[in-house]
């Protein structure tokens, strides 16, 4: 029993350390395409363990709405993570959101395989959240800050609840 659990500890090691993580990078990018939001000029780095994406611009059809400091992607089967850090917003997208984005974390494990958890800091202060594949549903809860009162069309976006501010849609 020791040599099967031994075996399949190693068996599954040796699968994340030669996963190919650019691969599941352009799989997410096709993915986020169908939206029409698009990635360019990134620097892709396959590490051991992670993948190492930095300065990307962000586009929305072929418009540049911003930039991206770095996503680090750790794929380990059993649990996965997606940080993207440094996010700047230029134009008049600037002006919708409060002053860029310093991290958003999303979190997935098999413990939970509809669900993807998602917590955050930026110029709006904390934000948690998660991602419901099973309803096709995204929540992201805000804490009130005056910050955010600045910003009109994304404040007429959320309502109040017990946990603050919530931001609701449906994919």
């Amino acid at each position: 029993m020791k040599k099967i659990l031994s075996f399949s500890a190693l068996l599954l090691v040796g699968f994340i350390l030669f996963l190919p993580k650019s691969n599941l990078y352009y799989s997410a990018e096709n993915a986020l395409a169908s939206a029409h939001i698009y990635l360019n000029n990134e620097e892709i780095n396959e590490r051991l363990f992670y993948l190492d994406i930095r300065e990307a611009t962000l586009l929305l059809d072929s418009m540049a709405i911003g930039s991206i400091e770095q996503i680090k992607c750790i794929p380990l089967m059993l649990f996965n993570r997606v940080t993207v850090s440094g996010i700047e917003f230029s134009g008049e997208f600037a002006s919708l959101f409060p002053k860029g984005i310093d991290y958003l974390n999303f979190t997935y494990t098999l413990i939970h395989p509809l669900t993807v958890t998602i917590k955050g800091e930026g110029g709006f202060g904390p934000v948690k959240g998660e991602i419901d594949m099973g309803e096709r549903k995204l929540i992201l809860i805000f804490n009130p800050s005056p910050i955010l009162r600045t910003y009109p069309l994304l404040l007429s976006k959320l309502h109040t609840s017990n946990e603050g501010l919530v931001y609701e849609t449906s994919f």
